[in-house]
């Protein structure tokens, strides 16, 4: 099920972007979803004094089942992190396989002691960047702790994937291109401005810089290209927009003002 709340803040803050770029202010004109149901439609229609626009919104998993990783996670490991705070002797790494979390079916409070009792055991008796696997037959999973170093008390989650992070990244942006650069395209016809927003929420495995890099390379591809393209990046608070694309300029060479490389949510005038 799509996070229409989440989605509706993403298109809300990419509609400020635009509007403050083009110093008019810029109001929801329609959702098509409501009235078309025989056609392929966008999320969204804009207009300003002087412009129009469809929208699309998509979020970009980095690897094929991303976000269910990031429920599961959530579910049996984040309250460990949360547990072992200032009862650790350093800060820790704690890095599971995703292909392994994804078949868990225990249920989580299980996971949890088990996973707070080998961790303080095993926690003291590491050396600084030394790694050891914590392996216990209570659990259909290994886990790796790693001593970052001996001041603080913290654990840190990450989940270790299978495959090349930049194939897999790049697959999922042509998937996402192949799903809505068609939409907008169409919608675009009478005269609107195409917007693609994207969304990337998994700051563990990328950033706006590899985002353009797999951005870049699938775009390329295509000859229905949106006009407007902004990452926006949700796994941060504030939200973080980078301009991808503006009519025939990508990247750096889309101006910013004020020597600005970002806007950042609620930090610029929005009208």
């Amino acid at each position: 099920m799509a996070d229409i709340e989440g989605q509706d803040r993403v298109c809300a803050f990419v509609r400020n972007i635009i509007a403050t770029r083009i110093g008019e202010v810029i109001s929801i004109s329609g959702r098509p979803e409501s009235t078309h149901r025989n056609i392929p439609v966008v999320e969204e229609l804009w207009t300003s004094s002087s412009h129009s626009y469809a929208i699309e919104h998509t979020r970009v998993e980095s690897f094929e089942g991303q976000i269910a990783n990031i429920k599961t996670i959530e579910r049996l490991l984040v309250p460990v992190k949360d547990m072992l705070a200032d009862r650790v002797p350093g800060r820790f790494v704690l890095a599971v396989r995703e292909k392994e979390t994804s078949a868990v079916r225990m249920k989580p409070a299980l996971v949890h002691a088990e996973v707070v009792r080998l961790v303080l055991e095993t926690a003291p008796l590491l050396n600084v960047e030394e790694t050891r696997t914590l392996h216990s037959d209570r659990l259909t999973f290994d886990v790796q702790l790693h001593l970052r170093q001996r001041d603080d008390s913290s654990v840190v989650i990450y989940t270790d994937i299978e495959g090349d992070p930049e194939a897999l990244r790049l697959d999922r942006f042509r998937r996402a291109l192949a799903a809505k650069c068609p939409k907008l395209a169409d919608w675009a016809r009478e005269g609107r401005t195409s917007v693609l927003a994207l969304e990337s929420n998994d700051i563990q495995h990328s950033n706006f810089s590899v985002n353009y890099v797999a951005f870049e390379r699938a775009i390329a591809e295509r000859n229905d290209q949106p006009d407007i393209v902004v990452l926006v990046e949700t796994e941060v608070s504030p939200m973080y927009g980078w301009m991808f694309k503006e009519g025939e300029r990508f990247g750096d060479d889309v101006s910013m003002p004020h020597g600005q490389h970002c806007y950042v949510e609620g930090e610029f005038n929005s009208l």
